[in-house]
């Protein structure tokens, strides 16, 4: 995908500047086809024209998408504006700087929707160059696991250049900008190339990104084109020994044979500065099937607030979505808009009001259930089976029976609750089928696989979903499930006994010996533990229950009932105390056991109450809670870097350089490298001390013990995370 300075993506918005589109009243039309809906101000014929050139693009794109071509793709909307100004008013924070790139249009991705915004009167070659990049990969990339970054940039690339008319469609156009890039810079070692994904440096730094997408585009080029088309089987080589489970280097070799002699030939190629392009009839797109008509008032600021609550763009949609409400209280699609616009403002109450609202107006649509649904499950909200949940789902695929992330959303909330397993994996398998190559859909199917206790089955799709990740936020969260399931794989089908043991304080004095006489359970061998704060607590059925905020999310744990739990206090406790009601606001450190592959619900083993939050660890080594934006399947949109997490594992090594620490945890059978500014200012859970941040010489004390770490994750550093606190278990 393009980084910024192709202005193909969403950015951050340098400045606030409310749409003023309202306010001049103009004409705006709706042109529907089968696959966009396009909304213009510039007439009704041009919102026809513009539908019908979108359709022939699609039909031309998926003409050489054969596999792709047997799949549906999402219906998207396009704000087609008549000139600059009109589209200033949309994204103007491409104008806010002096010198920013002004595109021709966007194409952009949020909230598990896809809009374009276009200028129709853009001049010069290939205006929409980006936007049909962007566009190639929504058509390919879903259906295609694991193609390597390379030839995925270079594909989007080369059919991004691509010009339709009445006539023709040319595709494979030369790329003025990317063969200046190739001329002014030093291309990189195909082996080189051939090796990048989504976690390299030339992926994600600019002075890099962009010789990698030139020589991406150049070679795609060569191999499509160059010698009367004649080496196109040698792609289908290497796609071929891809797919058959070879490296990147054995694939390359068996595709093309000697890499020198290919870059020496590429560079030939580049410098000979000759490039044929396909050309193919236009499809035909009969114009009269697009519906045009004209909008009303309330319906264009509801377009409008929508593009830019997508954008997550709350202060902008906020008034046009007001104003659509107040002009027609009874138009669904300003409710469904305003329910995303609430969203993004982190009104949750706000946005289910909203989307019930939509949802009593136009019942059948998917997006809006989904969306509701996604409000409950989606977060952790559902400590217990919810029907309006469940209903909303299926509801959302009875609507759209394409709609890939209701299906997979579905397919973990029944398996969560160990509901019609075979259900719910065909559920999950509907998922993958639309959309192969989508890591949430493969994570969907691996979280049904490990709940129906087929370990080494969920083991291998979850892999594959991590090599397709193209994203920290689901990389993070496959390999937080990949680590769930080294702990659980060779677990049988029962769960551990009753508990047993006392409530006692590890403050006072009196019977300290008498622990050791108690006789108590062993461990479980598939127990976990999470460390944070309590932030709802109560009983029920005589045992204690508690909702805890932890690093990796809400975690909804109970005593077992009937049974005893072993609670140990690290402080002397007020008057009143007890282990109903005392517990919220507290910092606590639990050891269960999963009642769901996701890790949100458990059985508690041992709790141990650590102090009042804020009591030990300073504000930032708080447990805090990561920008709410959907995750795991049908996720709109996922989390960037920055992300808490925790991980549990075996100290191997410690390294100390003044005041910063270096600590190599080796988790299951993967290790990583934790690191801290100051080890002097972290807080250290004894797991029988309680709190001890002072007097503790980590450098030397802690290696070789288990220990759990809280920790937020970073990109491009030499170490995986900074630490926020350490748990010490043995």
């Amino acid at each position: 995908m393009r980084g910024l300075s192709r202005a193909a993506i969403l950015v951050t918005c340098l400045v606030v500047v409310t749409p003023s589109f309202a306010a001049k009243q103009e004409k705006w039309y709706e042109g529907r086809s089968q696959n966009f809906v396009v909304v213009c101000n510039a007439g009704e014929k041009q919102a026809s024209k513009t539908a019908v050139q979108f359709e022939q693009i699609r039909a031309v794109f998926r003409k050489y998408l054969p596999i792709a071509g047997n799949h549906p793709s999402p219906v998207i909307t396009i704000m087609a504006v008549k000139d600059e100004g009109s589209l200033r008013e949309l994204i103007p924070e491409f104008w806010a700087t002096k010198g920013h790139t002004h595109p021709a249009g966007i194409y952009f991705h949020g909230l598990g929707q896809a809009e374009l915004a276009v200028q129709l009167d853009a001049q010069g070659p290939s205006p929409y160059a980006t936007i049909y990049h962007e566009y190639y990969h929504s058509l390919s990339l879903p259906y295609f696991p694991n193609m390597p970054v390379w030839l995925a940039e270079g594909l989007a690339d080369f059919f991004g250049h691509s010009e339709v008319n009445d006539q023709e469609a040319r595709m494979g156009e030369p790329a003025p900008e990317l063969i200046y890039e190739m001329q002014q810079s030093r291309l990189i070692p195909l082996n080189v190339l051939f090796e990048v994904d989504h976690t390299s440096p030339y992926y994600n730094e600019s002075n890099k990104t962009s010789v990698f997408y030139a020589e991406s585009w150049a070679l795609t080029h060569y191999l499509m084109m160059a010698d009367n088309q004649s080496h196109r089987s040698m792609l289908l080589a290497y796609l071929t020994a891809l797919q058959q489970g070879a490296s990147p280097e054995e694939a390359s070799a068996k595709g093309f044979g000697d890499l020198n002699k290919l870059q020496r030939t590429l560079e030939e190629y580049i410098r000979s500065d000759s490039y044929f392009y396909l050309r193919a009839a236009t499809p035909p797109v009969n114009a009269e099937e697009v519906k045009v008509r004209e909008l009303s008032e309330a319906e264009a600021d509801a377009y409008l607030g929508g593009f830019q609550a997508i954008r997550g763009k709350f202060q902008e949609a906020k008034p046009l979505l007001d104003d659509a409400i107040r002009l027609d209280p009874n138009l669904a699609m300003a409710y469904q808009y305003q329910g995303l616009a609430d969203f993004v403002g982190h009104d949750r109450g706000g946005a289910v009001e909203s989307f019930s609202k939509a949802i009593s107006l136009d019942p059948k649509n998917a997006m809006t259930h989904y969306f509701r649904a996604y409000l409950s499950v989606g977060q952790g909200q559902v400590s217990g089976k919810d029907p309006q949940v469940e209903d909303d789902l299926r509801q959302a695929v009875a609507s759209d029976p394409n709609f890939a992330p209701a299906y997979g959303m579905l397919a973990t909330y029944l398996a969560a609750f160990n509901d019609n397993l075979n259900e719910a994996f065909g559920f999950a398998k509907k998922a993958v089928e639309l959309e192969p190559g989508n890591p949430a859909a493969m994570l969907s199917l691996a979280q049904v696989l490990a709940r129906m206790r087929r370990f080494d089955d969920a083991q291998t799709v979850a892999q594959q979903a991590e090599t397709a990740a193209t994203s920290s936020g689901e990389r993070a969260n496959i390999e937080r499930f990949l680590i769930y399931l080294e702990r659980e794989k060779n677990l049988g089908e029962q769960r551990s006994g009753t508990l047993s043991g006392s409530q006692r304080s590890a403050g006072r004095d009196d019977d300290s010996d008498d622990d050791s006489t108690e006789q108590r359970p062993a461990k479980p061998s598939n127990e976990h533990h999470a460390t944070g704060v309590v932030t709802q607590s109560s009983c029920a059925n005589g045992a204690p229950q508690i909702e805890l905020q932890a690093s990796s999310g809400k975690i909804l744990l109970h005593g077992a009932p009937g049974g005893t739990l072993d609670i140990t206090l690290s402080f002397n406790p007020p008057p009143g105390f007890n282990a109903c009601s005392s517990f919220k606001g507290y910092r606590a450190s639990a050891s269960y056991t999963f009642d769901d592959p996701q890790g949100t619900h458990g059985t508690m083993t041992a709790l141990r109450i650590l102090g009042p939050a804020g009591a030990s660890d300073s504000d930032e080594n708080s447990a805090s809670t990561s920008q709410e934006e959907p995750q795991s399947q049908g996720e709109p949109e996922e989390p960037g870097p920055g992300a808490p997490a925790d991980a549990e594992g075996q100290v191997s090594d410690v390294t100390c350089e003044g005041n910063q620490i270096l600590i190599k945890l080796a988790v299951g059978n993967r290790q990583l490298t934790l690191h801290a500014p100051d080890y002097r200012k972290l807080t250290y859970y004894d797991d029988h001390s309680g709190p001890s941040s002072k007097g503790y010489a980590p450098c030397t004390e802690l290696k070789g013990h288990k220990v759990a770490i809280i920790f937020i994750a970073v990109e491009h550093r030499r170490y995986d995370g900074e630490i926020q606190s350490v748990e010490i278990e043995q």
